[in-house]
């Protein structure tokens, strides 16, 4: 029965918080503790926690200044007790059946690293389960080429792992942090699931990830994405190392790509001849040629190439006007 320690970054949470602890206390699998990282709450959240901790002896509750999600985890890391951890988001929550289902595979396999599908569930409440491959093994590639691709929070983690190879979350990114760390772990061990959906990920209206990205926003998510393929051609040394550098090389060209249709979207055309200019963006043409893009993806991609205000002007209006209205 070995301790399980689910961590939970806290910032000003107070509307939802209580739902994802209520879930954890419908736990078929008791023997686990909470572990809660007030990160500098502004609202009551603070007060809510405690009122937990009160009634809930394996709560164990850290208050610290603002330091974003990515010290808060780590903060969280450091102050377990337990053989396993697993990562939840304050708005977030398991399936009951989470913490029991994913130790029993974790026996089976003696793995550091079990996973399982996970559902998201939208701004009206609609539960859609999303698609996975379920592979196991290596997946690394899989993961990257987004076949096996799953939410860190529905993984299990030998804490062990961590301490031993000094695995923790960039604290100098708040976006695409936990791409960075599962890349990381993936990278370094075999990995096994659970193939069920037992993780759920809510969509939140004024969230990071479903409110317009500002352009601080974008060129940090694509330098974690570079940062992560400089990880890989220093770290991963397997056979198929060539296509896992490939396939992140893609990741980077994809946001990149993504970043200047919003700026289409938006008038910014000085910010797109700026980053033209600065960077290889049109030597990664070779890309499209080379992989499966989507007509999405290649239809953007030439809508940018055209590298003229006119044609942008009128994407743009088309956008606003027409297909945002449809």
């Amino acid at each position: 029965m070995p301790l399980i320690s689910i961590i939970i970054p806290v910032y000003n949470a107070s509307e939802f918080i209580l739902n994802t602890l209520s879930f954890l206390e419908l736990q078929s699998y008791k023997n686990f503790e909470i572990i809660l990282i007030n990160d500098g709450s502004t609202d009551n959240s603070l007060e809510i926690l405690k009122e937990f901790q009160r009634k809930n002896s394996n709560t164990i509750i850290y208050n610290q200044n603002n330091k974003g999600v990515s010290a808060a985890r780590n903060k969280g890391i450091e102050l377990s007790n337990g053989k396993f951890i697993a990562f939840l988001d304050s708005d977030d929550y398991f399936s009951p059946y989470f913490l029991e289902k994913m130790l029993l595979r974790q026996k089976e396999t003696n793995a550091d690293l079990i996973y399982c599908g996970y559902n998201r569930i939208n701004f009206s409440g609609k539960i859609q389960p999303m698609p996975c491959h379920f592979n196991e093994g290596n997946i690394l590639i899989d993961y990257l080429d987004k076949k096996g691709y799953f939410h860190f929070s529905g993984m299990l983690i030998n804490k062990k792992i961590l301490i031993d190879n000094s695995i923790n979350f960039e604290i100098n990114y708040d976006i695409a942090e936990d791409l960075f760390f599962t890349v990381k772990l993936l990278t370094n061990f075999q990995c096994f699931c659970i193939k069920e959906h037992l993780f759920n990920y809510v969509q939140r209206t004024n969230s990071v990830m479903s409110s317009p990205w500002t352009q601080n926003n974008w060129l940090n998510d694509i330098n974690v994405r570079r940062d992560i393929l400089s990880y890989l051609i220093k770290n991963y040394n397997k056979d198929d190392k060539e296509k896992v550098l490939k396939l992140a090389s893609i990741s980077i060209f994809l946001r990149e790509i993504s970043y200047l249709i919003d700026c289409i979207k938006n008038f910014k055309y000085k910010e797109i001849k700026n980053y033209i200019k600065e960077t290889d963006f049109f030597a990664k043409e070779k890309y499209i040629e080379k992989i499966n893009f989507n007509k999405k993806d290649r239809k953007k991609f030439l809508i940018i190439r055209k590298n003229n205000h006119i044609i942008w002007y009128f994407y743009t209006l088309y956008y606003r006007f027409f297909r945002f209205r449809l």
